[in-house]
């Protein structure tokens, strides 16, 4: 008594590097919606988009300087 064994079908799935080259395109080009809040904040509060910056570079410069 033989079993007759089989490989299994071969599963496919899409290929996300296209939709992920899409999506990099899109939020560089300023199509996304996260880049949208960001402008519509800046314009509305610029003295806390400012001190929000300087804060950031701050931390940014301490963590490169290994503080």
């Amino acid at each position: 008594m033989a079993t007759d064994i089989t490989a299994p079908a071969p599963t496919t799935t899409p290929a996300a590097s296209g939709s992920i080259l899409d999506t990099a395109r899109q939020t560089l080009n300023g199509g996304g919606p996260l880049i949208d809040q960001a402008k519509a904040f800046a314009k509305a509060r610029p003295f806390a988009s400012a001190a929000l910056a300087g804060v950031l570079g701050v931390a940014l410069i301490n963590t490169l300087r290994g503080k």
